[in-house]
């Protein structure tokens, strides 16, 4: 019997569709953040940029979550809710939760003002982005389904947000960024991890799906003892790294990815080759594919570098699930952008940070969450286009205060020596 699909999202580890954030007045959602005046904390008098700032300058160990939302000024279609780039958003019934932490296009993107970016889970992709629906028929899966929705033919860029939390991510050692965008605006480094893949990425697809999620997917009691976050499978992942020592085993089925460059045959080769860089490239949105990308090592069918539904954190080491539940554990601050906590990610973040009684600051437009007795909890509405980057400017400013106050300090201790000596002399 097929799964239903409450069963497949316990496959994934996900848990029942939480009850629906607070929303946002829809006229303060549409209202510009810059017209809107500064408000008060509950943790004191700083806004809660100025707060979180506070946080990142002290050094505080602040990991950002970044969702769909983050991406939409760049044109790149969100995955629950119909934007229009002109900042109204559509609502569909209980597939609400909008995910657009930004109002209007980039001036590099090529969506059209006019056309509302309907998400697309509101589609098919629920019952489409698996592996089971790929292994039916490889080459309709990327026509039908993969190259319209992702691979379209338009062109991204990364929009100021993303500029904001990269300048962010360099010049502050304590801060993190998980992301769940697949679009490769930002590079992966030692302190942002895609957590859900890259689409300039492939993966082979194994014969058999033994390194998916099943009902008795469990990890051992000591395992899970051990874990305050728990995102993938600690049994799985090292029944994985033992199986890939295997020579006969492809590494690209668990440890290693494919670019485009590399796929066969030629005719395939060409129709998803990408560009690589701040710009996302993808194929005509006329192209189809006559025959299925394969592996040039193995030459088993290959799949975009995604997680499927049907798949767990556990199910490759691109996806560094042990990296994120470190990060999350170690936070003493967690930033949610852009995200409709509608995910397991989210919703490991949001169970770890009560537990553990962390700030949370929640740059959205509608879904914002709700302060409790265990959330202690600030939402930052607004386009995250204009809200990141005031918090980066928030951020300078402070690094200049304090520097400029060590300044003063030292220039006041070389005066008070200089007064001794003349003592002294005397």
């Amino acid at each position: 019997m097929a799964p239903t699909r409450y069963k497949l999202r316990r496959r994934l580890g996900a848990k029942p569709p939480p009850a629906a954030p607070v929303k946002a007045q829809e006229q303060e959602a549409e209202q510009p953040c810059a017209k809107r005046p500064r408000r008060k904390s509950a943790r004191g008098s700083l806004s809660a940029v100025e707060q979180l700032a506070s946080l990142i300058v002290q050094g505080k160990r602040v990991v950002f979550v970044t969702g769909a939302g983050l991406s939409v000024a760049s044109g790149v279609r969100p995955f629950r809710t119909s934007i229009s780039s002109n900042g109204h958003s559509h609502s569909h019934g209980a597939c609400t939760t909008s995910n657009s932490s930004t109002l209007e296009a980039s001036e590099h993107s090529t969506v059209n003002p006019s056309m509302p970016r309907e998400g697309l889970w509101n589609n098919v992709i629920w019952n489409t982005a698996t592996r089971k629906a790929f292994r039916k028929d490889a080459v309709r899966w990327y026509n039908d389904f993969w190259m319209p929705y992702f691979l379209n033919g338009e062109t991204y860029r990364a929009n100021t947000g993303h500029q904001a939390l990269q300048a962010l991510l360099e010049s502050h050692e304590n801060v993190r960024q998980i992301t769940q965008n697949i679009d490769g605006l930002q590079p992966p480094s030692d302190r942002m991890i895609e957590a859900h893949g890259c689409l300039n990425l492939y993966k082979c697809c194994p014969d058999q799906a033994n390194d998916t999620d099943s009902e008795d997917d469990s990890d051992s009691d000591s395992d899970s003892q051990s874990r305050r976050v728990q995102l993938g499978h600690l049994r799985k992942s090292r029944e994985n790294r033992k199986s890939s020592a295997d020579p006969v085993q492809c590494p690209y089925q668990y440890l290693q990815s494919l670019p485009p460059c590399q796929l066969e045959p030629e005719s395939a080769r060409s129709v998803l080759q990408q560009q690589d860089g701040s710009t996302t490239t993808a194929a005509s949105a006329s192209s189809r594919l006559e025959e299925a990308p394969t592996c040039p090592v193995c030459g088993s069918d290959v799949m975009p570098q995604a997680l499927l539904f049907d798949e767990g954190y556990h199910s490759h080491t691109y996806y560094r699930f042990q990296e994120t539940e470190e990060w999350l554990n170690k936070a003493e601050c967690i930033v949610f952008v852009g995200t409709s906590f509608a995910v397991h990610l989210t919703s490991v973040a949001l169970d770890h940070a009560r537990e553990q009684s962390l700030p949370v600051f929640n740059f959205n437009l509608a879904d914002l969450l709700q302060s409790t007795v265990r959330l202690n909890v600030s939402n930052i509405t607004g386009p995250a286009v204009e809200t990141l980057p005031a918090l980066a400017e928030a951020c300078r400013r402070l690094q200049q205060d304090e520097k400029a106050i060590k300044t003063t300090t030292t220039a006041m201790s070389m005066s008070d020596d200089e007064v001794v000596v003349t003592d002294a002399s005397i």
